[in-house]
């Protein structure tokens, strides 16, 4: 079985709805671990400010382009790197940034397969019930 992201064409799928709210979550995550940081390892603050900064700005972008193409969950997924990364500033990172890894890579996987049931369920609806398929409004 050929694993596929394209997104639903659903306009508030769960798995963009999953994809979405894990990585603006993490990209608040990532800027209090900078916090954090800032004061931990005060001679290291400039790599962390710009690695935290730059990757809080490409999460939340990408949870923005989650819409419409799948090219943006891959991005997702390579953005983990960075998050597990600034473990090696402030340790907890390891941990957590494990967690968010494995809960996206769930959200996208999950939410794909609840997406395809959902338009699954429609598809059999619609097709027993062609009569309302021409209102307007449903």
């Amino acid at each position: 079985m050929a694993l596929r992201l394209t997104p639903s064409q659903r306009p508030h799928g769960a798995q963009r709805m999953f994809s979405s709210t894990t990585l603006t979550v993490e990209a608040l995550i990532v800027f209090f671990a900078a916090l954090v940081s800032h004061q931990l390892n005060p001679e290291d603050r400039v790599p962390v400010w710009t690695i935290s900064l730059i990757s809080a700005v490409l999460l939340l972008a990408c949870a923005g382009m989650l819409k419409k193409r799948a090219w943006p969950y891959a991005l997702g997924a390579v953005l983990q790197i960075p998050i597990l990364l600034l473990g090696l500033w402030v340790s907890a990172m390891w941990i957590v940034g494990v967690l968010f890894a494995v809960l996206y890579v769930y959200g996208v996987l999950k939410g794909h397969a609840l997406d395809r049931e959902k338009d699954a369920v429609d598809a059999r609806y619609w097709a027993a019930h062609p009569e309302q398929a021409d209102t307007p409004g449903t």
